[in-house]
């Protein structure tokens, strides 16, 4: 079996994606996701230019050598646009590899665990009070059994939902100290809502200086999180161990991680409760169970990054990482907008605060060409934060 062809779709079913299609002469072809919010087309720009050409007539079954050979053989290490260009091929590799064995990918990962994956849901609203009456009624209605909070109002605004051409980022207010004690305040509200008995994820996204991160989370404790997601950016790694030291409070880290080896230092000095590096940026499914086997030796749990504007191919890819892997933690569920379920099928589905999904050879998602031609592609950027003085802050 030899590869002829990869091609690269890019399209906008009302939030960017860029899947990856990969062809053999046996019929047989994978998919995967390549999609970086606010950097697709330069992406699909690499694939289409320097990796296509280095796949074609190789032998799709070498998954393991095509992934170091892209990752080594440049010379240059990659950075979040080459290790998603690195995930889309590296997942329909795995995709080919599941149907030509007649096997869920699962399968070929040491098969399942369990049966059923732990999730958690993002509650999103425009004001707090929205949030707090949702966050409600998720746990009453839906029967979550863990929800996530994220620090700003309205979280996560700017993020979802492409309608058109962006000529640049949308600009938020920020200013960390007061929002120290809106972070607090909303969180304690949560709690009172839901009850003690419900999980509860706050993300500070990066947000807060160590020292504002440990005034909250210290704050916190007595209100039981379930974790604390991303309380300070990764560029310094003391920052992190800074705050590990100083509260007890449950961490989990690593959304901008691009290999095993950023994560490293927080697996080996456990400064983290809960590995949640997002499969796209480290390069695939070879990097990830590799990322996990090192969490499991320091009794470290998985959390794959999963949020609203992932696609259901990796959402999927979660899935079959989740209940192969003896170290899970929790997954965070990507409820999708329903209209990219018209491009691409398949994926986990929801109930009673668990992810299922039915069992099919490879992935177990297909993408329809000619409906993503009917989304065309909107060029658009991430938010960015400036403070009350005008200087930039970390969205």
């Amino acid at each position: 079996m030899k590869i002829i062809q990869v091609k690269t779709i890019l399209t906008s079913p009302n939030q960017n994606y860029l899947f990856v299609k990969i062809l053999t002469d046996s019929g047989i072809y994978g998919v995967g996701d390549a999609s970086l919010n606010g950097r697709e087309q330069t992406v699909a720009d690499l694939i289409d230019t320097y990796l296509a050409p280095l796949l074609i007539g190789r032998d799709p079954e070498q998954i393991e050598d095509f992934w170091q050979f892209v990752y080594r053989g440049s010379y240059w290490r990659g950075g979040n646009i080459m290790m998603s260009a690195l995930c889309g091929i590296d997942m329909a590799l795995w995709d080919i590899l599941g149907k030509s064995a007649g096997k869920p990918l699962y399968v070929l990962l040491g098969g399942k665990v369990r049966d059923k994956v732990l999730c958690y849901s993002h509650v999103l609203g425009k004001t707090q009070e929205e949030k707090i009456a949702r966050a409600a009624e998720y746990v009453r209605v839906r029967g979550l059994k863990v929800i996530r909070l994220r620090a700003g109002l309205p979280a996560a605004n700017g993020t979802f939902k492409v309608n058109g051409h962006q000529n640049g980022p949308k600009v938020e207010p920020w200013t960390p100290e007061d929002e120290i004690y809106n972070t607090i305040e909303y969180f304690i509200r949560i709690r009172e809502a839901v009850g003690r008995d419900v999980g509860i994820i706050y993300d500070l996204h990066e947000r807060f200086s160590p020292d504002q991160a440990v005034r909250i989370m210290r704050k916190l404790e007595e209100y039981d999180p379930f974790f604390i997601e991303d309380p300070v950016a990764p560029d310094c790694v003391d920052s992190l161990r800074y705050v590990r030291e100083k509260t007890a409070v449950p961490i989990a880290f690593g959304e901008l991680y691009k290999s095993r080896w950023e994560c490293l230092p927080a697996i080996t000095g456990r400064w983290v409760d809960f590995i949640r590096c997002d499969i796209i940026r480290i390069g695939g499914i070879t990097e990830a169970k590799k990322v996990a086997a090192l969490a499991e030796t320091y009794d470290i749990k998985t959390a794959w990054h999963g949020p609203n504007d992932v696609s259901p191919i990796t959402h999927a890819v979660n899935w079959h990482l989740n209940v192969s892997e003896y170290n899970f933690g929790i997954q965070e569920d990507g409820t999708t907008d329903s209209l990219i379920h018209q491009v691409v099928t398949g994926g986990p589905l929801y109930r009673d605060g668990y992810l299922t999904m039915e069992a099919r050879p490879g992935i177990g998602c297909d993408v329809d060409e000619e409906m993503a031609a009917r989304y065309p592609f909107h060029k658009a950027y991430l938010p960015v934060c400036r403070q009350e003085d005008g200087s930039l802050h970390s969205w």
